[in-house]
């Protein structure tokens, strides 16, 4: 089954609408191994790992929560 990773990522301190953002993470195509129960269960350290090598959500970001999304996804922008 083809899965993919959705982190919701929002501005540090801001509390208005709008400062949160969807980011694919990585897909099957590109961690061939994943399953469903393997990203609900392991998301969380390679997700920081993502976040702290990133040129734009490495600073003034945190991850709000993810989801493992069976199939493509389709950002919608604003989370």
């Amino acid at each position: 089954m083809f899965i993919t990773v959705v982190a919701v990522l929002c501005r540090l301190g801001a509390a208005a609408s709008g400062s949160c953002v969807e980011e694919i993470v990585t897909d099957s195509n590109m961690t061939p191994d994943m399953s469903m129960m393997a990203c609900a269960v392991g998301a969380q350290a390679p997700l920081a790992k993502w976040m702290d090598e990133h040129p734009i959500y490495h600073v003034n970001w945190r991850l709000e929560r993810y989801k493992c999304v069976p199939g493509h996804y389709e950002i919608k922008g604003h989370a």
